[in-house]
C-alpha cells in the first residue's frame, strides 16, 4: 500500500469515527431532553416548584406556603430549592418513575422510587423527595399532584394514559405520565 493511499484511507476513516461520535452525542441530546427538568421558580409570588417539560412546557408542582421548617432552618425559600434539587436528582439518576407516600424516621414523606416491586411504605432516607409536615396525609398530597394533570387541561385524557398506579392500599403517581398530560402553567 502506497502512502496515497493509506491516506486517503486515514482521512475516509478518521471522518467516519467524527460521524459516528457526532450522531452518538445527538442521540443522547435528544434523549436526554425528552424528560423534564425541575428547578425552584415562582408561582405568584411564591417559591415553587416546577418541571420544565421539553413538550408541555413548565408545570408547577408544589408552591411553598408554609413556615412550619424555619426552627430547622427551612424558609420556604430554601425547601423550594432542596425539594427541587430533590426531583431534579432523582430524574437525573432515573429514580423518579413513580411518586409513592411513605414515612421516613416517622414522618409522612413523598418518596421517589423507580420500581414497586417490594416497596413497603417506609422511604428510605435517600429516596425522599419531600418531607412533610406531621399530621400531613402523604397519600393526599400524592392525589393532588396528580391532580395538576387534569385541572384546565385543553387535552383529554386517555385511559390508556392513567398517571395512578394502585399498590396495594396505596395510589402512586407514575410521573412521566404526568408530566406528559398535565397542562403548562398559565
Amino acid at each position: 500500500m502506497n502512502f496515497k493511499s493509506f491516506k486517503r484511507w486515514a482521512t475516509i476513516g478518521c471522518f467516519s469515527l467524527a460521524v459516528v461520535a457526532g450522531l452518538t452525542q445527538h442521540s443522547q441530546a435528544q434523549q436526554a431532553s425528552r424528560f423534564a427538568s425541575f428547578y425552584c421558580g415562582t408561582d405568584n409570588g411564591k417559591p415553587a416548584t416546577i418541571a420544565d417539560h421539553p413538550i408541555r412546557g413548565e408545570i408547577t408542582l408544589i408552591i411553598g406556603e408554609s413556615d412550619y421548617f424555619i426552627n430547622a432552618g427551612y424558609d420556604p425559600k430554601r425547601r423550594c430549592r432542596e425539594v427541587s434539587d430533590n426531583f431534579e436528582k432523582f430524574q437525573q439518576t432515573g429514580d423518579l418513575s413513580k411518586i409513592v407516600p411513605g414515612r421516613a424516621k416517622n414522618q409522612p414523606v413523598l418518596c421517589a422510587i423507580g420500581s414497586l416491586s417490594n416497596y413497603t411504605g417506609n422511604c428510605p432516607s435517600s429516596n425522599i423527595l419531600m418531607t412533610l409536615i406531621p399530621g400531613d396525609n402523604a397519600q393526599g398530597m400524592v392525589n393532588q399532584i396528580g391532580e395538576l394533570n387534569v385541572k384546565d387541561s385543553i387535552d383529554p385524557l386517555r385511559h390508556s394514559a392513567s398517571i395512578f398506579e394502585q399498590y396495594g392500599d396505596i395510589k402512586v403517581i407514575n410521573i412521566d405520565s404526568m408530566l406528559n398530560y398535565s397542562p403548562p402553567t398559565k
